[in-house]
């Protein structure tokens, strides 16, 4: 973003400087709000199994809280890099996955597609009610998250990052009847988790 961007909007640009120094005082956290954090770190456990949909920082951290995790990357240079780190750290109870994207990356999301990405048939390929907890974070997020919400367990959560893309939260195929777990922002983005029934 430009430096004229930031200017116009004061508010949100020292909300993002606030933002800035928690990311440098918390090296090893997800790049998501720190209410969302706080909330992970209070509410995951080594019993559940985990899919993220967009890897990084996010990878290794969630991989210390859950037992089992896969992760889903469109970009291969990212995926090296995070790939490297996992590694490096022998991290075990990562299933990390490469899936390039079967459409432009800056072309917009369509509400359905025919076929499915093989990026969101992942979450396809889980057997239903079995994840504890899922993240939507990366490429095709509406439809990840329609393709997640028969996967989750009940009691399980939906996190999805960057809430503020949609024109608001009930743009989302989430069901009604799920109440809102967690709903953090940092006053520059937001991030909402459902708890499933």
């Amino acid at each position: 973003m430009t430096v004229q961007y930031w200017l116009v909007r004061p508010r949100m640009a020292m909300a993002r400087l606030r933002y800035w120094v928690w990311e440098r005082r918390n090296p090893d956290k997800p790049w998501m709000c720190p209410g969302t954090i706080a909330f992970c770190e209070s509410h995951l456990s080594p019993s559940m199994t985990a899919l993220e949909f967009g890897s990084g920082r996010s990878t290794m951290w969630f991989s210390k809280m859950v037992g089992r995790l896969t992760s889903v990357e469109h970009d291969r240079q990212w995926y090296e890099q995070v790939r490297q780190q996992l590694a490096e750290a022998k991290i075990s109870n990562v299933d990390y996955r490469l899936v390039p994207l079967n459409h432009p990356k800056s072309e917009p999301e369509r509400v359905d597609y025919s076929p499915v990405p093989d990026y969101v048939a992942v979450a396809d390929g889980v057997p239903d009610k079995s994840i504890g907890f899922a993240v939507v974070d990366g490429h095709y997020r509406t439809n990840c998250v329609r393709h997640l919400v028969p996967k989750i367990a009940t009691g399980g959560y939906l996190l999805v990052d960057d809430i503020n893309m949609w024109p608001s939260p009930e743009s989302l195929p989430v069901p009604a009847g799920w109440p809102v777990a967690d709903d953090s922002t940092n006053g520059v983005k937001r991030c909402i988790v459902w708890q499933a029934t």
